[in-house]
């Protein structure tokens, strides 16, 4: 064995020396780092060793991510290769396909249930499919990214099962207590994630003489981390994929990992120590691989997550869903600034960090995150708004944490206003707004075609699949030769996109500086010296006075900017030279 895992093992000291079977899984950690690291391929070498050149590679200004599910959107595998053409017109150079492993035979939140980590839902294809499908994204310049559901696993996965049957050693993989007494004592300090469809955080399962922790639903279990062999087994999930081409994991559920007595059993420090840990792992094989960490949190919480006060490497890329939720909250009253606010106050400054930005994605928009930001009765009042209280949205309210506004679901196009020139204006200013932020943005299937929201709900279980529906072939194969509902989303879509792509300025390592004194009016200046670009976006609907002097050029139109922005529009200024 080598001493590749060195700096791993020490981040798992302080988490694993009492267990007694640490000296073993150190052993079994370190061979796994070794065997990987052998089999890694020359090609996928290459690639580390050209991100380790520009270490926030995913941050450029042409890289943009493409969420969506690939039965909704292709079909399957297959499909999704012959749908690349349309995504590199789009200009989209990463790929997420959200849940593809093997999940629960029933109910699995979306894929969330996972039954089998190493293996493909066989509808969708098989190994061998995402194997040719990343080495055909390297061969494009692309890159794909999936999740790795760390928090839990399916009741139907083999642990489960083992443990069901009566394994000790897989009953130790998960979270289980005896008691009722018990279940109380720990569910005093827990919040309800979905209190409306699945209250409480543990489930009674009599084969197992106990209850199960389940965060999420009573088929996903909770994997107790606190067992070092939960974090080799999911250290090689980690490993496996990164050798079969995969260039970056979503952190599925990264707040839950560990678990104390007496706190929410959120964000705890033994938490960002095994994301630090699992960076580590990848950086002793697949060091040009990136992590995400899907933490929807207060940003003040998700911070130690990609820049730990610690100073140990952790994540390279986190959800900024602040800065989304804000953004539609300046929308909703007609001022930018807590936007800018955001920006500002979370400036990344490792070389190899940066935000996530979207405007939609496949779960709900969480006000929450914007507590001690956004007074509570605001929040509900627009949480009421984008429901259809009296405005132009069309969404509807979804389950809250006590105590907070209820979340709100529906496609991006159905939340702006559905059609028409008003709906396609206020995605323009979203979207505008979105691209020039510093990070990576991503995009959400069907929000480049205008696509609403799922007209058939009746029978769903979970009001998020209101905004997951199948994607509109018909409206975009029309769209893309400039006819039907979806051709000016996309002609803009793609216009931003171009546009982006031609300016270093707007990299996500760029500096920034806001400039938030203007009721209404956000201005964000990204790069340097004659390299700058200035995002002017105007959320109110009175006109307001260009903030800066000179003569300036609107890049995303290519016209000159007058002595006003109007209300409700955005541009990206440069300098006229």
């Amino acid at each position: 064995m080598t001493d590749r895992s060195g700096s791993l093992l020490e981040l798992l000291e302080p988490l694993y020396h009492d267990h007694p079977a640490w000296l073993e899984e150190r052993r079994a950690i370190a061979r796994m780092i070794d065997d990987a690291a052998s089999t890694r391929s020359s090609i996928l070498r290459a690639i580390d060793a050209e991100r380790a050149r520009q270490p926030a590679w995913f941050g450029a200004p042409d890289m943009i991510g493409y969420s969506f599910y690939v039965d909704r959107f292709a079909g399957d595998l297959a499909g999704l290769r012959d749908r690349l053409p349309w995504l590199e017109q789009l200009g989209v150079r990463l790929l997420h396909p959200l849940p593809m492993t093997r999940s629960q035979a029933e109910d699995s939140d979306g894929g969330f249930a996972v039954a089998d980590y190493r293996a493909i839902e066989p509808a969708l294809g098989s190994l061998e499919d995402i194997r040719v499908l990343a080495a055909d994204l390297h061969h494009r310049g692309m890159a794909l990214a999936i999740d790795c559901v760390l928090n839990h696993s399916a009741r139907d996965h083999a642990w489960a099962q083992a443990a069901l049957a009566g394994d000790k050693e897989k009953r130790a993989y998960y979270r289980i207590v005896d008691s009722e007494g018990e279940v109380a004592a720990w569910e005093a300090d827990l919040d309800d994630i979905f209190p409306d469809t699945a209250p409480g955080n543990f489930t009674h399962e009599p084969r197992l003489g106990g209850w199960v922790w389940t965060s999420f639903y009573p088929f996903q279990w909770d994997l107790n981390w606190s067992n070092p062999a939960v974090f080799r087994e999911m250290l090689g999930v980690l490993l496996f994929w990164a050798n079969i081409g995969v260039d970056i994991f979503r952190l599925d559920s990264a707040p839950y990992l560990w678990k104390r007595r007496g706190t929410a059993s959120r964000n705890l420090p033994e938490t960002h120590a095994l994301v630090a840990a699992l960076r580590a792992g990848l950086d002793a094989v697949a060091p040009g691989v990136a992590l995400l960490a899907e933490a929807i949190e207060r940003t003040a919480d998700i911070l130690p997550y990609i820049e730990p006060v610690t100073g140990t490497r952790a994540a390279q890329l986190a959800y900024h869903n602040g800065v989304m939720a804000a953004l539609w909250v300046a929308l909703a009253t007609g001022d930018g600034r807590i936007v800018g606010d955001l920006v500002r106050d979370t400036a990344l400054l490792w070389p190899d960090t940066a935000w996530l930005h979207y405007l939609r994605c496949h779960d709900d928009i969480i006000w929450s995150a914007l507590n001690g930001q956004v007074k509570p009765d605001e929040l509900d009042r627009i949480s009421d708004f984008y429901a259809g209280a009296g405005g132009f949205a069309d969404g509807r309210r979804f389950q809250a944490r006590s105590g907070a506004a209820p979340s709100t679901v529906g496609m991006l196009a159905s939340l702006v206003g559905t059609e028409g020139p008003a709906a396609v204006g206020r995605y323009r200013l979203l979207l505008a707004t979105m691209l020039a932020l510093p990070g990576m943005p991503m995009l959400y299937m069907g929000d480049e075609i205008g696509l609403p929201n799922r007209a058939d709900t009746s029978g769903l279980k979970d009001a998020r699949w209101l905004h997951r529906p199948w994607m509109d072939w018909d409206r975009a194969d029309a769209a893309a030769v400039g006819n039907g509902p979806g051709a000016d989303w996309l002609a803009l879509t793609r216009r931003l996109i171009a546009v982006r792509s031609r300016f270093p300025a707007l990299d996500a390592k760029a500096l920034t500086a806001v400039q938030n004194d203007t009721v209404g009016l956000l201005v964000v200046e990204r790069g340097t010296g004659g390299e700058t670009v200035l995002l002017v976006a105007n959320f109110g609907d009175a006109a307001q006075a260009f903030p800066r002097a000179g003569d300036w050029i609107d890049a995303i139109d290519d016209r000159p900017i007058g002595v006003t922005i109007a209300g409700g529009t955005v541009v990206w200024a440069v300098r006229d030279v």
